[in-house]
This record gives structure tokens, C-alpha cells and sequence, in this order.
């Protein structure tokens, strides 16, 4: 059972025919390292299920990229308050390494919403996943110390440093390079 199907018929408990049709009004893309799903500017019209590989979603600022969050596979992938509000995102999406996506576009979303009032179950717990991985990112920037938000990465994604550049994880830390050193030098000696 893949990561996408488990979710729809063991997590949310929806018939498997779902899954099936969920299949059908979607589409899987292949992203090369580099690749952009959605560049700065542009409106976002999907929703991107990660199946494989990394991905980053990043803002801009005085030429500074800013990392808010990496997706790995069985995670969602969007801009989605320009997804809602149908207006240019303020940030970008793009591929770390290669990677295999789920397309679900916004008007194969609004069809399956008018389809079943089930799929508003879908929906939500998109929202909810998404919502919830922002506020702990944030409560971490706002409340701990490097080091912990170091370990928090860690925790939340395992594997990380095998698939990332080290100043992706420094930018989504929220320190520089060096930094990122001296805490990864300080973890050696633990």
C-alpha cells in the first residue's frame, strides 16, 4: 500500500474507491533536482502530494532565501493561501533532489469537493497537516534555541542531511552556515 492510498482508506477511513478516484483526476510529474513546481509571483493552482524525494518551500528577502519548510514523501505541497485566494504566492516550491509529485489541480479539488461531502475530510486533514507543521516551525523559531530546533529537524525528518544541501538546513534553521557547523560539531561530542 503506497503512502497516498494509506492515508485516504487507514488514516481518514474512506472507501478505497476514493483512492481509485483520486487517481483518476490526478497526475504524477516527475521534477528534477531544481525543478520549480511554483515559482515567486505566480498563482498556485494545485495540490502536490510528495511520493518521492525532497522538496523545499522557500520566501525571498533582499536576495536572502529563506527556508519555510521541506516536504519529503508522504507529505502535502502548496502555496495554499494562493491556492484559496487564487493570488500571487509570496513564495516558492522546489525540488531538492529528484522528485516524484502528485498533481491535484484546483479544479480537479473543486470537483471532487461537489462529487462527496467526504472529500471535505480530505481536505481538512490537508489543512490540518499543513497548518500544524507551520505552527510548530514557528513556535520553534520563537520560543527555542538553535539547538533545539536543530534536534526538532532532526526528529521531524530523520534522514534530512542525506538529501539536503547544509545551507538549506541552515537557512531553515534560521542561522548561518557556520552556525549549523559548530551546532553539528557540539552533537559529535554528545
Amino acid at each position: 500500500m503506497n503512502l497516498l492510498e494509506s492515508i485516504i482508506t487507514d488514516t481518514l477511513k474512506m472507501p478505497y474507491e476514493f483512492y481509485i478516484r483520486l487517481l483518476e483526476v490526478s497526475e504524477s510529474r516527475i521534477y528534477s533536482k531544481k525543478d520549480y513546481l511554483l515559482t515567486i509571483g505566480k498563482v498556485c493552482t494545485f495540490i502536490g502530494f510528495v511520493e518521492e524525494g525532497v522538496l523545499r518551500n522557500y520566501k525571498e528577502k533582499d536576495g536572502e532565501e529563506f527556508i519555510g519548510d521541506f516536504h519529503v514523501a508522504g507529505s502535502f505541497t502548496t502555496s495554499y493561501r494562493s491556492f484559496m485566494l487564487k493570488q500571487p504566492s509570496v513564495g516558492a516550491i522546489q525540488a531538492l533532489e529528484e522528485s516524484r509529485v502528485r498533481i491535484i489541480s484546483r479544479d480537479a479539488y473543486e470537483m471532487l469537493l461537489n462529487e462527496s461531502a467526504l472529500w471535505y475530510k480530505f481536505g481538512k486533514y490537508i489543512i490540518d497537516t499543513l497548518f500544524i507543521k507551520k505552527c510548530i516551525k514557528e513556535t520553534s523559531l520563537l520560543t527555542d534555541t538553535a539547538q533545539e530546533r536543530y534536534e526538532l529537524l532532526l526528529k521531524t525528518y530523520p534522514h534530512i542531511e542525506q538529501h539536503v544541501a547544509q545551507y538549506h538546513i541552515a537557512s531553515y534553521l534560521g542561522i548561518k552556515p557556520e552556525s549549523l557547523s559548530r551546532l553539528k560539531s557540539l552533537n559529535i561530542g554528545q
